[in-house]
């Protein structure tokens, strides 16, 4: 399946990461894209010079900025077992993030760059009604999707379960649960986010060992989905010590 990644930045982290069997689309010059393509031919990618309508047919849009990367490479859902991912984190602490039916690529681009700032171990998406790992994201993220480990499961409810065989504490974001600051996040930790607007979803409300919220004196309704998922990752990882930076 090819993944096109577009976006200077995220250009960059893919193929320093090893973009595989990639090829580099390249259609202006400009001095950001000649260091691209050094790094692409320092990487053994190939490029090719095409012209811009080409990029922009198969981007679906004029934002690709003269620079298309198109790695063939599984989806994620091929890529990922939860069980398996949870069977290799080890000892006493432990950031997994689920998210519930994030719909808004953007959102989930900006939680996927929250999520590698603050070393997430796995972020966990459902296959339906949510947003999926694609161009926007790629680029929203600025190339942190390429270092989050992200798994997809077919089912939200089923998958806190067997977060909770291997340890995991689920604690699901709700306005009116407990302040955050006073909830315990110093064991293995899995935050649940709700969607954009609706929340949680009742089964997987249910499914939650604790429901926490942040403390606010606004007058808005709420944080973006991505910003309260921020602030609580942050949360997590001060009451844990930021084992994060000692794996850095």
């Amino acid at each position: 399946m090819a993944e096109h990644v577009l976006g200077f930045h995220s250009i960059e982290e893919a193929l320093k990461k090893g973009a595989g069997s990639a090829t580099l689309l390249i259609s202006r010059e400009n001095p950001r894209i000649e260091r691209i393509r050094e790094l692409a031919e320092k990487k053994g990618v190939p490029v090719s010079e095409v012209a811009d309508a080409e990029l922009t047919r198969l981007c679906g849009s004029d934002a690709h900025r003269g620079a298309l990367l198109v790695m063939d490479r599984p989806s994620s859902a091929m890529r990922s077992s939860l069980r398996r991912h949870l069977a290799e984190l080890e000892g006493d602490t432990g950031l997994v993030l689920v998210l519930d039916g994030v719909t808004d690529p953007q959102n989930l681009g900006a939680i996927l760059r929250s999520a590698d700032q603050l070393g997430a171990d796995l972020v966990v998406i459902p296959s339906r009604r949510s947003a999926q790992e694609n161009q926007t994201v790629s680029k929203v993220s600025s190339g942190a999707s390429e270092y989050v480990q992200l798994v997809v499961v077919p089912n939200i409810p089923s998958a806190l379960d067997l977060m909770k065989e291997h340890g995991f504490w689920t604690f699901g974001a709700e306005a009116g649960g407990q302040g955050v600051q006073t909830a315990d996040l110093k064991g293995k930790v899995c935050l649940v986010m709700g969607s954009e607007g609706a929340g949680l979803h009742r089964l997987v409300r249910e499914k939650c060992d604790v429901l926490v919220s942040i403390p606010t004196a606004g007058h808005v309704d709420s944080f973006n989905v991505s910003v309260a998922a921020g602030i609580l990752m942050y949360e997590v990882r001060r009451q844990q010590g930021f084992p994060h930076l000692a794996r850095a």
